[in-house]
């Protein structure tokens, strides 16, 4: 659905004629802006969500902006929710076989390393992710000033791999820049699930002091617990801690707890790979193990 058309909808599904979205706009102006024959300007997009007390998420939702990120995003749940299966497999390796041969925008090369970061330990058709990518990445991602959605995703998922000092540095940078009145708020997990990946990686390594110190850094992000799953998460993680620091078994009792509600939700996918999880860290991981072959949490949004 596009844009014009999802106006359209919900001026009619509240009850609304052409003139009195736009009062002091020819009735004739606005019927060509819900046909799409008009230019919609994003001052005149403004006054028609006042006029239907709607908000920006509500069109949106129905008429998303990026139709082809929209695709890649169900391909790969899709995908990731059924790794052993065909399902919708071949579609999301043309896809990387097409990343593979041309130049990428940002939002190609966020996506080509979903892929790699996920896929690369399952499927053959998909390639690890290479020591010379990952410093090439590190050096754009460094050298920024901005973070855009997209960079956050690369930057979640690098946290699994890049080497801790060069971790460090991006975190520091990004929390550091979070704080300058030019860089916006982000609005999605893309930016919770650096800390929560960056504390999961030094867990497997037994950095436990680090794990600490980002656990420590995480609660101080989300203030008005708008992000329920983060919170959770959060907290899954900070429980496995104490129990591997302190070792009281209430710790792992509580996430227990938090695998059933997953469970109970419908979140089969995550509440197995947690329980994994758990059972790697506490039965110990092979120091010799090559990071790239850590367990990878999924996250649906990409």
């Amino acid at each position: 659905m596009e844009i014009y058309e999802a106006l359209r909808f919900f001026r009619k599904k509240l009850n609304f004629t052409q003139k009195e979205i736009l009062p002091d706009v020819d009735p004739s102006v606005y019927s060509r802006i819900e046909s799409g024959k008009q230019e919609l300007k994003i001052n005149d997009l403004k006054r028609i969500l006042d006029s239907l007390s709607l908000l920006p998420e509500e069109v949106f939702s129905m008429a998303p902006l990026s139709k082809d990120q929209q695709k890649f995003h169900f391909l790969f749940t899709n995908c990731a929710e059924n790794l052993h299966g065909e399902n919708r497999k071949d579609d999301l390796i043309n896809y990387y076989y097409e990343l593979s041969d041309k130049n990428k925008d940002l939002r190609e090369l966020s996506n080509y390393f979903a892929i790699k970061s996920y896929f690369a330990q399952v499927w053959s058709e998909v390639d690890e992710i290479g020591v010379e990518e990952l410093d090439n990445i590190f050096t754009m991602l460094s050298n920024k000033e901005y973070y855009q959605h997209y960079d956050y995703i690369i930057i979640r998922n690098a946290m699994r791999i890049l080497e801790k000092e060069k971790a460090d540095i991006l975190i520091k940078k990004i929390f550091s820049t979070k704080k300058n009145k030019l860089q916006t708020e982000p609005m999605d997990d893309a930016f919770y699930y650096i800390l929560l990946n960056a504390t999961t990686t030094r867990i497997y390594e037994k950095d436990y002091t680090s794990a600490k110190k980002y656990i420590h850094l995480a609660k101080m992000q989300d203030k008005e617990r708008k992000n329920i799953n983060y919170r959770i998460h959060l907290k899954y993680l900070e429980n496995l801690l104490d129990y591997i620091t302190i070792g009281d078994y209430q710790y792992i009792q509580r996430i227990q707890e938090y695998i059933h509600l997953l469970k109970d939700i419908g979140d089969l996918v995550l509440a197995n790979q947690i329980s994994t999880d758990v059972k790697l860290v506490l039965d110990g991981i092979d120091e010799h193990i090559d990071k790239k072959d850590y367990p990878v949490i999924f996250v649906k949004y990409t």
